[in-house]
C-alpha cells in the first residue's frame, strides 16, 4: 500500500498527474512500474529501469518544474531497493523510507511553490 502512496506523493510535486495534456500518462506509467516491481528482493534494478524509462519517455517538459525532485526520489527508490536486495532493509522499512523521501520532496515542492508566488 505504501509503495502506491509514494507514487501519489510524486503527483503533488508537479504536473506529474496532469502531464501529457491532462491525461496523466507519466504518472500511470510510474504506477505500473511499482505494481509490476514491488519492493522485494531482486526487483530494485527492474523497478528503477521501468521508472527511468517512463520518465525518459515523457521528459521534464511533461513532468513539470519539479522534475529534479522526482529524479531524486527515483534515485532514492533505487538505493532503498538495493538495500532490500541486500537484505539490510525489510519491505516495511523500505516502504517507510520511500514514504519519508517522498514527503521531504513534497515539502520542498510546496516550499518552492510558495517562494514563486508574488508577494503582495
Amino acid at each position: 500500500m505504501r509503495r502506491f502512496l509514494a507514487v501519489v506523493f510524486l503527483c503533488v510535486l508537479s504536473a506529474a498527474c496532469t502531464d501529457d495534456h491532462g491525461k496523466g500518462a507519466a504518472h500511470a506509467a510510474v504506477s505500473r512500474c511499482f505494481a509490476r516491481y514491488p519492493f522485494k528482493k531482486g526487483t530494485a534494478y527492474d523497478r528503477f529501469g521501468c521508472i527511468a524509462q517512463a520518465h525518459f519517455r515523457y521528459g521534464p517538459d511533461a513532468i513539470g518544474a519539479n522534475y529534479d525532485l522526482i529524479a531524486q526520489v527515483d534515485m532514492a527508490s533505487l538505493r532503498i531497493g538495493l538495500d532490500v536486495d541486500a537484505g539490510t532493509l525489510s519491505v516495511p522499512q523500505a516502504e517507510a523510507a520511500l514514504h519519508w523521501v517522498t514527503t521531504k520532496a513534497q515539502d520542498t515542492a510546496i516550499q518552492r511553490s510558495n517562494d514563486d508566488r508574488p508577494h503582495g
